[in-house]
């Protein structure tokens, strides 16, 4: 039993090692609600591991401190439940949908199963029941209600993967496989945890699965510019690189969009009115060009786009398109003034052998030449 639970200690230790980095290296200092959420996430499982840890070494010490193996068992199971609630909230955060009521749905069911869970957990504390595990001097066993709490995270997982499949469509393409893998990878570890008990299989999958969101989401996304569901300049910047790289075989072209009059609807109707428009704008540009196309807001009012159509003719068509959305655009204060947007296209190949800042001057140049004209 001792091997057992010094090999559960290794993992421990191990698994608190890797939560703590992935807390060092996430990016504090940018305001999202991923961001924000990721933290909560990571921070929630670093305390169950530490107090994990913590309860491996007391069992190790030949049953001294046994009112220490009590407190740490029950702290786990007091807040395991809430690392559930915070995964969802962190799903949540990617969710576009402005479905709030309907997204409680899911989130709800948890969130009360959390709470619950900790009462009873504080109940069993005081009243000594055995509901959840029975402490011996060098360690425990499961109690009465192990199999109804188990059952509780099996539904917890269901819950978050059917809620993720219901919201998949307002969900970023870039997050969606990543995200769908958590709840199964956290199941994993639930049940291995089942079968092999003195092994923490669980939380050591939770870790396995936040670091595939830190490599694919979190990552990626500094890309993002939560006002606009876009990319943001970096990750135009990023995908402009790339396009340049794969030119020779590929060529591609850019689009630059620029909000005539931007500043006027800023000074005149505030700056909420102008987020309005921008999100409006952005909206029309990711329906209006090819899922493949890298859509984003360059700076300001001012959007590029990435995309490997080289017909001259069919991209014109598509900033027709957008130019007309635009026109019909119901905004808040539509009539008091009209929306109208300049655009700018450039076709780059291998040959015209110029550096991304040189190109992007370019194309940028060319929308300037539209804007003149509705000046």
């Amino acid at each position: 039993m001792d091997m057992a639970f010094l090999g559960d200690f290794v993992i421990n230790v191990y698994t608190l090692f890797l939560s703590l980095m992935l807390l060092f290296f996430q990016e504090r200092g940018r305001k999202s609600h991923s961001s924000a959420a990721y933290i909560r996430l990571i921070g929630i499982l670093a305390i169950l591991v530490g107090v994990s840890a913590v309860r491996d070494i007391v069992s190790l010490s030949d049953g001294n401190f046994i009112f220490l193996s009590k407190l740490t068992s029950y702290l786990i199971y007091a807040l395991d439940p809430f690392s559930f609630l915070f995964a969802i909230k962190y799903i949540d955060s990617f969710v576009t949908a402005d479905d709030r009521s309907g997204r409680n749905l899911y989130i709800n069911p948890i969130m009360i199963y959390a709470i619950f869970n900790f009462i009873l957990v504080a109940l069993d504390a005081h009243l000594s029941k055995g509901w959840f595990l029975i402490s011996y001097k060098t360690g425990f066993e499961r109690g009465s209600l192990y199999m109804l709490r188990l059952f509780m995270q099996i539904m917890s997982c269901a819950i978050i993967f059917a809620f993720i499949t219901v919201y998949k469509s307002y969900i970023h393409k870039w997050y969606v496989a990543p995200i769908q893998a958590l709840p199964a990878i956290v199941l994993t570890g639930e049940i291995l945890q089942y079968f092999i008990p003195y092994i923490n299989f669980a939380y050591a999958s939770s870790v396995f699965a936040f670091m595939v969101l830190f490599i694919y989401v979190q990552r990626r996304d500094i890309h993002m510019d939560y006002l606009t569901g876009t990319v943001n300049r970096r990750g135009i910047d990023a995908a402009l690189r790339k396009a340049m790289a794969d030119s020779a075989e590929n060529p591609f072209c850019a689009v630059m969009i620029d909000i005539d009059y931007f500043k006027l609807i800023n000074d005149n109707f505030g700056h909420k009115v102008g987020d309005e428009v921008l999100e409006g704008i952005a909206a029309i540009l990711l329906e209006t060009f090819d899922k493949k196309d890298v859509v984003g807001r360059y700076g300001g009012d001012e959007f590029c786009i990435i995309t490997h159509m080289t017909d001259e003719l069919e991209i014109e068509k598509r900033i027709h398109q957008v130019k007309k959305l635009v026109e019909d655009f119901e905004w808040s204060n539509r009539g008091k003034m009209d929306l109208s947007v300049s655009a700018g296209i450039a076709v780059y190949s291998k040959e015209m052998e110029m550096h991304g800042k040189d190109f992007m001057e370019f194309v940028d140049s060319r929308m300037y030449e539209e804007k003149a004209l509705h000046q």
